[in-house]
């Protein structure tokens, strides 16, 4: 651990009073409790994704009333969704990585010309993610066993969802942006409240409630749009009036080239690892369409469950990004290291209480979306295996964090390749020969912990060897 005297030559270091007036107390994430600047970014973001993800699970509720070739289709494009998303995605964690830094070391100017460029270049890059969606969606879904009329609604939804696919992705990119300079509350409500709004809206449009048309298994793509566009307009009155982070002057152009080089460098890779997510889940879904529609769908659910479960960690993972990265710009060391270790804490506790909550009720709570027994049956399995392994899966993610805000983006790709071609998959496909679909979930539980314990280890050297590399640790 970093010694007094270091942390004395850190305090001689910092950025002036002056350079560092502009940001409240609030948002400034180089004093005060650690613990405490963890919670407050943690909670709003892990409101407002799970809100998002609690109103995903209703929706398979709605769509679990049509039938089960409408949820399997339904779990079908969720790879699909979220690659196109998550590539999108990487613009705004490479922002976020380079942002934090520049508001911990007082630039904000830089910070303002670095969120101008990153919405720039989210927009450019879903022009061209849209062309592709369109092009591709068909062959994909074959590839990965739907057909017949599984694959008919499959295009039905997704010929839709990706029209709007820029009205999720712009506000997420600017919640990331937010979230890089301290603000987590405003962003957190905004997508809280707009959730609850599509709780709302999903039936009306799927069943033809109040005088509108039923749509069915459309009117779950067309209500995400509408509470889509009704957060991306929320999401930039914030980033434009409240924290007046967008430049619309002849400077927004100014250095875009330069600093989309230093976004892409450490976007590009985090593209790279959002996409094999999805890629891997593909491929599971691939392997377990063998089993039946019903075990694709039982999957599609568990997953949903999975999401909100361990979205605490992601939320806490994507807030130490910030945290480390202005704690880094202000070279208070001692506050990474103290909140690396209350983080790793935290995911461990989480996973056992998950593991808790879901093993003995996992049959009752799929059977409240879908009593299909085999449904049922593949759910159950699922969630007494893999849930065990989520602290570890946690303790991943913040590693990831870690790297990213470092600026060393490479590291959590080449860990995230090495979870898909080196153990994800190929033992799933091992032990499907063997053991079915059970044998598929546990291949995902023991690349849970594999990777997560890699990834912790592989971290903390890293970060020693850049506060060497730094001249941080005398």
């Amino acid at each position: 651990m970093p010694s007094t005297k270091r942390q004395s030559k850190h305090e001689a270091n910092k950025p002036s009073d002056l350079k560092k007036s502009s940001i409240s107390n609030d948002q400034d994430l180089t004093q005060g409790s650690v613990s405490g600047h963890l919670t407050r970014l943690t909670i709003p973001m892990f409101l407002g994704i799970s809100s998002m993800i609690v109103a995903s699970m209703i929706e398979t509720i709605y769509i679990g009333v049509l039938g089960a070739e409408e949820l399997a289709a339904f779990s079908f494009t969720l790879p699909l969704l979220m690659g196109l998303s998550s590539v999108s995605m990487g613009i705004g964690t490479g922002a976020a990585s380079l942002i934090a830094r520049a508001q911990g070391s007082g630039d904000r100017d830089r910070v303002r010309m670095l969120s101008t460029h990153s919405m720039i270049l989210t927009t450019v890059l879903l022009v061209i993610l849209m062309a592709v969606g369109f092009a591709t969606k068909e062959d994909l879904f074959i590839a990965m066993g739907a057909s017949g009329r599984v694959l008919t609604l499959i295009e039905s939804y997704t010929d839709i969802w990706v029209i709007g696919l820029a009205l999720f992705t712009w506000p997420m990119v600017a919640s990331t942006v937010l979230r890089s300079v301290g603000n987590a509350r405003v962003p957190g409500f905004i997508m809280t409240s707009t959730s609850v709004l599509q709780v709302i809206v999903s039936p009306i449009m799927i069943f033809g409630l109040l005088g509108h048309p039923e749509l069915g298994f459309e009117g779950a793509a067309w209500a995400s749009i509408v509470t889509g566009l009704i957060r991306t307009l929320a999401m930039f009155w914030v980033l434009i009036s409240g924290e007046k982070l967008v430049l619309f002057d002849v400077s927004a152009f100014s250095k875009l080239i330069q600093s989309s080089r230093e976004i892409l460098y450490i976007g590009i890779p985090s593209m790279l690892n959002s996409l094999i997510g999805p890629v891997s889940m593909a491929v599971i879904l691939w392997l377990l369409a063998s089993h039946g529609p019903e075990v694709v769908a039982g999957f599609g659910i568990t997953s949903r469950f999975e999401m909100l479960l361990t979205m605490i960690l992601m939320s806490l993972s994507s807030s130490v990004g910030p945290f480390v990265g202005q704690n880094w710009g202000a070279q208070q060391i001692d506050r990474i290291y103290k909140s690396l270790l209350i983080a790793y804490k935290f995911s461990l506790v989480w996973g056992l209480l998950s593991f808790l909550l879901l093993a003995p009720f996992g049959a009752q709570l799929v059977g409240l979306i879908n009593d299909d027994p085999l449904l049922v049956e593949s759910a159950s399995w699922y969630l007494l295996i893999v849930p065990l392994t989520f602290g570890t899966l946690g303790v991943g993610m913040i590693s990831g964090s870690l790297f990213v805000a470092l600026g060393k983006p490479m590291p959590t790709t080449i860990l995230a390749l090495m979870r898909m071609f080196v153990i994800h998959l190929p033992l799933a496909v091992l032990m499907n020969m063997y053991w079915g679909y059970i044998g598929i979930f546990i291949a995902t539980a023991i690349a849970n912990v594999l990777i997560g314990t890699v990834a912790v280890i592989w971290s903390r050297r890293v970060l020693a060897a850049e506060i060497e590399r730094a001249g941080l640790n005398t």
